[in-house]
């Protein structure tokens, strides 16, 4: 996996769709997902949920815990005052 840019966010702002797979960003403070702010996230796959523009991110391998988050709700990894609050051992 690779990690997201602020330019991979940008380019699909209006539809998280446009997000490539297997890329790694982090959830962003001011998003719909503050509980998880921090967490370090990748795309699972396509929508075809109530909100079109969201796409489905695994939060938790082990526990396959997703959610479904539109581009607004993420940052690229390592921004500053990021805060990283929730720290996974890497695979």
């Amino acid at each position: 996996m690779t990690p997201g840019t602020a330019a991979d966010l940008d380019a699909a702002r209006d539809d998280a769709r446009r997000l490539p797979f297997d890329t790694l960003f982090a959830i962003s403070p001011a998003g719909d997902w503050k509980h998880l702010a921090g967490r370090t996230v990748h795309r699972r796959k396509n929508g075809g949920y109530a909100e079109p523009g969201g796409v489905s991110f695994i939060v938790h391998s082990e526990t396959h815990q997703t959610i479904i988050a539109t581009a607004s709700d993420l940052t690229p990894l390592g921004t500053a005052g990021q805060g990283d609050l929730f720290s996974e051992k890497s695979a």
